[in-house]
C-alpha cells in the first residue's frame, strides 16, 4: 500500500524502570510514525540537488528500509541549514537501513522516497497535512506480518535554462551570432520565450543601451521591455542596444530559480526609411492632456503650436480652440502632449490638425506628415465599477434576481454588447415580473455615489429586444435608491435585433442602489431583452 504523505508526528515515548537484578525482558511494543523536514506541506516541491531529511522514529518493527530512486543520492548527516558542500554516502546504493536519511535529489521531475516497516503487531499511522486534515493510514496485513508502505513522492524542478526566438519581419534571425543586427528607427523585432527546461512561470524582456566598458548600468538604460512569452518590442531611439531574458519560476511553495540569458547579437538601430507618420489615434486623458502618437521619437524643439490645430465641432459649426502648449511626452518620446487655453467637456467633438513647415524633426532627422482633422477619442467616465457596469464578474455578486420576480433573470453569454456577458430578462404568458438589482447589504453593496457638481446624472445602457418579442405597449423602468424613482422606456418604439443605446437624465444628490424591471400586470406578455455596458455619469456640457 503507497500513499504520499508529508507530516509532523508528535511521539509519546513509553518508559519501564527495573532494578539492576531484574530480568531485562525485551520490549515488544510495536508503533508506526514517521517525517519529514519538509513539514506539513501537502507538496514536496524542491529545487534539483537539494536535499529533504526523512526520519523514522517507528518501535518494534522486525524490518525496516527506506529506498529511492537511481540518480539520486543519500547523504551524510547531520547538516546544518548552512551547510552547501555535501558528503554523499552509500555510493552506488538504493536502499539502506538506517532510521534518518538525507536524500539529495539530482534528476528533476517526480522522484520517490519509499519507506517499507514490518511490524509482529498491527499499527496505524496517525497524520495531519493541510490538505487531507487528520488522517489515519492502518498497516496492511502480508503473512505473518503487518506492513506500513509509504512512498513520499518529490517534485523536483530542474535549473532554468533560457531558451528563445528573434524575429525581424517574420523572418529567424540567429540571435548567437556576433553579427550586428540593424534595425530602422520605429521598427519592431519580436522576441520569442520558449524556455521549458525548469518550468518557468514568467519572464522579463529588455533592451538596454551598450553602455562603454566601465559605465554604471541604471534604469534609464532600458528603452522597451516586456513580459510577455512573444514580446513584439519597438525600437525607437538610435543607437547601440542589448537585448536580454530573465525566464523566472515563482509562486507559493515553488522553489524560486531564474535564469537570464543576454543575447550576443548587438541591435543597432538607424534613421528610417519610412515616413515619420500619425499611427494609432489620437485621444484625450483624464487630465484634458491630448495625446498625439507617432511611429517615431521627437527631437527637443519649442513654441510649435502655431502649427497645431484643435477644431471643435459646435453643433455643426467649427471653432478653433486656443493652444497652451505642445511639448513632447515625458515618458514616450513618440507622442506629443497638446494642453488647450479652455477646459475640455465630455460631450466635445474635436478634431486635430498638424500643418506643414513646423520645423519639427523625428530624432532620426525626418520630418513628421501632416494631416487634417483627425478625430480625438474623449476620455470617458463612468461612476459604476467594473462588476455593476457589464457584468463580467459572470454575475450573481454585484447584480442578483429580485425577490419579487417570476419571469427569466439569467447572466448570460448567449449575447453580449461587449465582453463576455450580459443581462437576460423575459418574461412569457402567465409571468408578471422579470427584474434584478444590487444588493443593499454585504460585501457586494452598492458604493453609495455622491452627486458632486450639482449637475443631473445621466444614465445610460446598451440593449437587445429579440425580433419575435411582443413590445406593443410594453414598457421597462430602471429604478434608483434611495428616491425609488425610476428612468421609464417605451419598448414598444425599439428596434429589434440590434443593440440600442438607452439614455436618461435625472436629479438627485445619490445614488445607493439600482432596480431594473419588466413589468406585465396582464400576463400576457412574451418578450426577452438583453441588457449591457450600464453608465453613470455627472451631466457635462459646454456652456
Amino acid at each position: 500500500m503507497k500513499n504520499k504523505f508529508l507530516l509532523i508526528l508528535a511521539i509519546v515515548g513509553i518508559f519501564v524502570g527495573c532494578d539492576d537484578n531484574d530480568y531485562d525482558e525485551p520490549n515488544t511494543f510495536s508503533d508506526v510514525g514517521f517525517y519529514s523536514s519538509t513539514a506539513q506541506q501537502d507538496e514536496m516541491l524542491l529545487n534539483i540537488y537539494d536535499y529533504i531529511t526523512f526520519v523514522d522514529v517507528s518501535q518494534g518493527e522486525v524490518e525496516h528500509t527506506w529506498s529511492i530512486g537511481e540518480g539520486n543520492f543519500f547523504l551524510d548527516g547531520p547538516i546544518a541549514s548552512r551547510d552547501s558542500v555535501f558528503t554523499q554516502i552509500y555510493p552506488g546504493q538504493t536502499i539502506v537501513q538506517d532510521k534518518t536519511i538525507h536524500v539529495q535529489f539530482n534528476k528533476s521531475g517526480n522522484q520517490e522516497v519509499r519507506l517499507r516497516n514490518l511490524f509482529k503487531d498491527s499499527v496505524a499511522f496517525r497524520g495531519n497535512s493541510y490538505d487531507l486534515g487528520d488522517y489515519i493510514l492502518p498497516s496492511v496485513k502480508e503473512g505473518d506480518y503487518w506492513v506500513i508502505d509509504t512512498t513520499f513522492v518529490v517534485k523536483v524542478y530542474d535549473t532554468i535554462i533560457a531558451d528563445i526566438e528573434v524575429r525581424q519581419f517574420g523572418d529567424v534571425i540567429d540571435h548567437t551570432s556576433l553579427d550586428t543586427v540593424y534595425v530602422e528607427a520605429g521598427d519592431v523585432v519580436q522576441f520569442i520565450d520558449k524556455t521549458t527546461i525548469g518550468e518557468p512561470t514568467g519572464r522579463y524582456w529588455s533592451v538596454r543601451k551598450t553602455l562603454a566598458e566601465g559605465a554604471v548600468a541604471s534604469d534609464d538604460d532600458v528603452v522597451a521591455s516586456s513580459g510577455n512569452q512573444t514580446a513584439d518590442l519597438v525600437f525607437k531611439k538610435l543607437g547601440n542596444f542589448t537585448a536580454r531574458i530573465t525566464a523566472n519560476r515563482s509562486g507559493q511553495n515553488i522553489p524560486a530559480d531564474s535564469d537570464t540569458y543576454i543575447i550576443p547579437a548587438p541591435f543597432k538601430v538607424v534613421p528610417s526609411s519610412k515616413p515619420f507618420v500619425l499611427t494609432g489615434t489620437i485621444k484625450e486623458l483624464e487630465n484634458e492632456t491630448i495625446q498625439v502618437p507617432f511611429n517615431g521619437e521627437f527631437a527637443s524643439f519649442l513654441n510649435k503650436e502655431a502649427f497645431f490645430k484643435v477644431i471643435l465641432d459646435d453643433n455643426g459649426t467649427p471653432t478653433e480652440l486656443a493652444i497652451e502648449s505642445v511639448t513632447i511626452n515625458s515618458t514616450d518620446s513618440t507622442i506629443l502632449d497638446i494642453v488647450l487655453a479652455e477646459p475640455i467637456y465630455r460631450p466635445d467633438v474635436l478634431t486635430v490638425t498638424l500643418l506643414e513647415g513646423s520645423g519639427i524633426e523625428s530624432t532620426d532627422t525626418r520630418t513628421p506628415v501632416s494631416f487634417a482633422d483627425e478625430p480625438v477619442i474623449m476620455h470617458d467616465v463612468n461612476l459604476l465599477n467594473d462588476e455593476l457596469f457589464g457584468f463580467e464578474d459572470g454575475g450573481g455578486s454585484w447584480w442578483a434576481k429580485h425577490w419579487s420576480a417570476n419571469g427569466t433573470v439569467e447572466f448570460t453569454t448567449e449575447m453580449a454588447y461587449e465582453g463576455d456577458y450580459s443581462i437576460k430578462l423575459g418574461l412569457v404568458p402567465g409571468q408578471k415580473e422579470a427584474a434584478i438589482s444590487t444588493p443593499t447589504s454585504g460585501t457586494y453593496q452598492f458604493p453609495e455615489i455622491k452627486n458632486i457638481t450639482g449637475e443631473k446624472f445621466v444614465v445610460s445602457w446598451e440593449m437587445y429586444i429579440t425580433p419575435d418579442s411582443d413590445t406593443a405597449g410594453k414598457a421597462m423602468g430602471l429604478f434608483r435608491f434611495p428616491s425609488w424613482a425610476q428612468t421609464w422606456v417605451s419598448l414598444a418604439n425599439k428596434p429589434k435585433g440590434e443593440w440600442v443605446t438607452v439614455t436618461g437624465e435625472y436629479s438627485a444628490s445619490n445614488v445607493t442602489g439600482l432596480y431594473l424591471r419588466i413589468l406585465d400586470n396582464n400576463l400576457n406578455t412574451n418578450v426577452t431583452v438583453y441588457y449591457d455596458n450600464f453608465k453613470l455619469q455627472e451631466k457635462e456640457e459646454r456652456p
